[in-house]
C-alpha cells in the first residue's frame, strides 16, 4: 500500500490546492424575517443547523435522504462540521453559505450535508480524525469531500472565499474538485478507498494490552508537569485552555506523595485562571479558552463543560487548602449556571455566545465611564482593583482582571470588609450588564454535559452546604430520569420537547459518575434511587458499548452510517467517556458489590493500557480509575440519625478523600451491601471507617471519629 501522504498527494496535486486549520469559537443569529431561501435543516432542532436553514446552499442534515440522494446522483458529498459557539464556523457561512455564486457551485455539483458537532459527537469524531491525519491539523469549520460511499477524499477546515491568508479560496476548491471528481473519477474513488484503508487502520488500531505501571499516576503527572508554563499557569502558551482534569490529576499526585511542586502548580494555574479575564469577575463563571498565555483574553464563549469540570477543581483544590477564595469561585461559577443556563425544566443549555450586536466580547466588556455611572463614589477602588484604564485592555475597553496592583489595593483600603465592598459592586454592575443586548444561547440539553453538571453541583453542595445546589441536583437528576430516559433509552440532545434519535456513550458515563456522586451527598431516605438509576444506566451502557475484547465504543455497532465504528481512548476538551465509564464501573462495583462491574471496569481499562504506559498525561480520566485500583479504598459508612451525623459528614466533606465512597442511612436497611450487618444500636449516628475492606471498630462520638478520620489521611 502506497504512503498515506502520497496517496493524498494524487487528490492534491490534481487539484492544485492546499489546506490548513483553523480554530476558535462563536455563535450566529438569524432574524425572524421573511426568507429566500429554506433548506431541509428547517425541521432540525439544533440551534445551529437552524441557523444556517435560511441559506441559499440546499443544506441536507446527516441521514438517509441526503445519503441515498448522493448515490442516486453519484454526486460527492460537502460535509460541514460546526457548532453554536464556533467562530469561524459562522465567519464561513457570512462569507460562503450565504453567497449565491458559492451556494450555487455547491448546490449544482454536490449533496451539501451540515452537522452538529455536539448532537453528533460520533460523527465529529470520525471525520476529524480523518482530517487531522490527512492535513496534520484539525479545528472547526471541519469540512469534508466525501464520495457517496462516505469515504473522504479531500479535507481541511476555514476556507475564505476568495485566495487570502494563505489559504486556497471556496469557490476554486468547489470547483477543482467537481472538475476532478467528473473527469477523474474513478482514481479519486480509488484514493479515497486507499485513504479510508489506511487513515481507519491508524484509528483502530489499539497498543498492545500491558500491565499498567503502578506509579502510572506518578508518570502522567510528570508528562504534564514538563509542559507546564511555571511562568503563567496552566500548559502551553496560546491559545490556553483550562486543563480541568489534568490539574485535578495534579492534586491527586500530591495526596499520593506529598510532592508540593504539583500543588503549588495546580494553586498557580487555578489562581490565575480566577484572577484573569477568563473568568468573568461580574457574572461570574469561566470563557472556553484564553487567547493569550497569560489568561487575560478570552474567546468570550461560555460552555457548560468547561464550568462543569472546573467547579469540581476547585472543590479539589479547597478541600486540600481550606482556602476561601476557591469556595467563592465554586460558588459564583455555579451561580452563573444556575442564573444563565438552566431551563425550568431542570435541565442545563449548551453554550452562551461570546458576540453581541455584532462584536465579539461587547457584553462582558466596560469602558471606565461605564463602571463609574452606576458606582458613583464607590467607583474609585473598584477600578483600580480590577486594573480599569481610560485606554483599556481590549479594543479600547477593559477587561477586568487582578494583578498585584490589586492586592495593594485591598492592602491600602480603609474599608472594614473589602471583599463585601467588591461583592456589592459587581451586583450593581451586573444589574446594569443585564440592560445591555445579551449574547445568545444555545439552549438545547446534552445529557451528557448534564452529567457533568449534576456531578458540579454535588461537589458545589459538598464544599458550601448550601441547599440550593442539592436541590437543583435533585431536579437535575429526576429530570434525565422522567424526559430524557424514555423506554429504557437515554436521549443524547433535548430541545423544546423533542428528543434526537441514538444512543452515545458519553451520557451514560457521564451520567453514571454523576448520580454516584449525587448518592453520596443527599443523605435523605429515598436515596438509593440515584444507584438504581445509575446501574440502569451501567447496564445498558455495556450492553451497548463494550465488546468482547473489553474496548468501549462511542456508539453501538452496526450502524450503517457510520464509516467506521468510533473510539475516544484520550481526554480532549471533555474526558474520554470511555475511562469515565471505568472510573463509574469501579465505584458503583464498590457500592452495590457487583461483580460484574468490577469485571467490566478491570477488562476495559486493560484494553487501554498500553496507552496508559505510553502516554498518561493524556489519560486523566483513566488514571482516577487507576489511582483507585491501586490506591487506598476507602469507605465511611454512617447508620443512624442525630447531632453527631450531620457533623461526621460536614468533616469528612472539609477533607480531600478523593477515593473515598460515602453511604448514609437513617436505618441502615438499604439495599446496598456496605450496610450490611451495620447497625446504631440506640438510634444516634455511629460510623464505620473502612481502609481496603478492612474496618475499625464502630464509633458514635465525635472525638473518636475524627481520630479514625485523620487515621485515613
Amino acid at each position: 500500500m502506497r504512503k498515506l501522504t502520497e496517496i493524498f498527494l494524487i487528490v492534491i496535486l490534481f487539484m492544485n490546492i492546499s489546506c490548513s486549520a483553523q480554530e476558535e469559537s462563536k455563535m450566529n443569529s438569524t432574524t425572524e424575517t421573511e426568507h429566500k431561501y429554506t433548506n431541509h435543516l428547517i425541521d432540525e432542532n439544533s440551534p445551529y443547523l437552524l441557523s444556517h436553514a435560511h441559506n441559499p446552499v440546499d443544506w441536507y442534515p446527516w441521514g438517509e435522504e441526503a445519503i441515498a440522494r448522493a448515490r442516486e446522483l453519484n454526486r460527492p458529498i460537502f460535509l460541514s462540521i460546526g457548532y453554536a459557539a464556533c467562530h469561524w464556523c459562522h465567519v464561513m457561512e457570512r462569507e460562503s453559505f450565504e453567497n449565491e455564486t458559492i451556494a450555487a457551485l455547491m448546490n449544482k455539483d454536490y449533496i451539501c450535508i451540515k452537522v452538529d458537532r455536539e448532537q453528533r459527537p460520533d460523527i465529529d469524531e470520525i471525520y476529524m480524525a480523518f482530517t487531522t491525519i490527512m492535513t496534520g491539523s484539525g479545528g472547526w469549520p471541519m469540512s469534508v469531500f466525501l464520495t457517496p460511499d462516505l469515504k473522504p477524499f479531500y479535507a481541511g477546515t476555514y476556507f475564505p472565499p476568495e485566495d487570502k491568508y494563505g489559504r486556497p479560496g471556496f469557490s476554486k476548491i468547489l470547483t477543482e474538485i467537481a472538475r476532478a471528481y467528473k473527469e477523474d473519477h474513478e482514481k479519486i474513488v480509488s484514493s479515497s478507498a486507499e485513504i479510508f484503508a489506511e487513515v481507519s487502520r491508524r484509528i483502530q488500531s489499539t497498543t498492545t494490552e500491558q500491565a499498567i505501571a503502578p506509579n502510572a499516576v506518578a508518570l502522567g503527572a510528570g508528562q504534564l508537569m514538563r509542559n507546564f508554563d511555571q511562568a503563567n499557569g496552566g500548559f502551553g502558551s496560546s491559545p490556553k485552555f483550562p486543563h480541568a482534569l489534568e490539574l485535578s490529576l495534579f492534586m491527586r499526585h500530591y495526596k499520593n506523595s506529598g510532592d508540593k511542586s504539583y500543588l503549588a502548580a495546580a494553586q498557580k494555574a487555578i489562581d490565575a485562571m480566577a484572577d484573569g479575564g477568563i473568568f468573568d469577575h461580574v457574572g461570574g463563571g469561566f470563557a472556553r479558552y484564553s487567547t493569550d498565555e497569560r489568561w487575560l483574553v478570552p474567546h468570550f464563549e461560555k460552555m457548560l463543560y468547561d464550568n462543569s469540570l472546573l467547579v469540581q477543581t476547585y472543590a479539589d483544590a479547597y478541600q486540600i487548602t481550606g482556602n476561601e477564595a476557591y469556595k467563592d469561585i465554586i460558588r459564583r461559577t455555579l451561580d452563573f449556571m444556575l442564573r444563565e443556563m438552566l431551563d425550568e425544566s431542570g435541565g442545563f443549555y449548551s453554550a452562551l455566545d461570546a458576540d453581541s450586536e455584532g462584536e465579539e466580547g461587547k457584553f462582558y466588556v466596560w469602558s471606565r465611564s461605564e463602571i463609574i455611572s452606576p458606582l458613583g463614589d464607590d467607583a474609585g477602588e473598584f477600578i483600580k482593583y480590577y486594573n480599569v484604564t481610560m485606554v483599556g485592555n481590549f479594543e479600547g475597553h477593559n477587561i477586568l482582571n487582578i494583578t498585584n496592583q490589586s492586592k495593594k489595593v485591598r492592602h491600602d483600603s480603609k474599608r472594614p470588609d473589602f471583599d463585601s465592598y467588591l461583592e456589592s459592586c459587581r451586583e450593581r454592575l451586573l444589574v446594569e450588564r443585564a440592560k445591555r443586548i445579551r449574547p445568545l444561547t444555545d439552549d438545547k440539553i446534552l445529557s451528557s454535559w448534564n452529567g457533568l453538571a449534576l456531578s458540579a453541583l454535588c461537589r458545589g453542595y459538598e464544599i458550601t452546604n448550601d441547599e440550593k445546589y442539592l436541590k437543583v441536583a435533585r431536579a437535575n437528576a429526576e429530570f434525565i430520569s422522567k424526559k430524557l430516559f424514555v423506554d429504557g433509552r437515554l436521549t443524547h440532545s433535548y430541545r423544546e420537547g423533542r428528543h434526537s434519535d441514538g444512543e452515545f456513550l458519553e451520557d451514560y458515563s457521564f451520567y453514571l459518575n454523576g448520580l454516584i456522586n449525587l448518592y453520596q451527598i443527599d443523605i435523605a431516605n429515598d436515596n438509593y434511587r440515584w444507584i438504581a438509576l445509575a446501574t440502569q444506566f451501567a447496564d445498558r451502557a455495556l450492553e451497548l458499548f463494550l465488546d468482547q475484547s473489553g474496548e468501549l465504543y462511542l456508539r453501538e455497532a452496526g450502524l450503517a452510517d457510520l464509516i467506521i465504528r468510533p473510539r475516544e481512548i484520550s481526554d480532549g476538551a471533555i474526558p474520554s467517556p470511555g475511562n469515565m465509564l471505568i472510573w463509574g464501573l469501579v465505584r458503583l462495583g464498590r457500592l452495590t458489590g457487583e461483580q460484574k462491574y468490577d469485571k467490566a471496569s478491570e477488562n476495559a481499562l486493560r484494553a487501554v493500557s498500553g496507552m496508559i504506559n505510553r502516554s498518561p498525561s493524556s489519560m486523566a480520566s483513566a488514571l482516577f480509575a487507576v489511582d483507585y485500583n491501586f490506591g487506598d479504598k476507602l469507605e465511611a459508612v454512617i447508620v443512624g440519625d442525630g447531632t453527631n451525623r450531620s457533623l461526621m459528614i460536614k468533616s469528612i466533606r472539609s477533607k480531600y478523600f478523593p477515593n473515598l465512597l460515602l453511604a448514609v442511612s437513617n436505618d441502615g436497611k438499604s439495599k446496598l451491601p456496605v450496610f450490611e450487618g451495620r447497625t446504631s444500636s440506640d438510634g444516634n449516628a455511629t460510623a464505620f471507617l473502612c481502609r481496603n475492606s478492612v474496618c475499625s471498630l464502630p464509633v458514635s462520638t465525635m472525638a473518636e471519629f475524627e481520630t479514625q478520620l485523620q487515621s485515613l489521611q
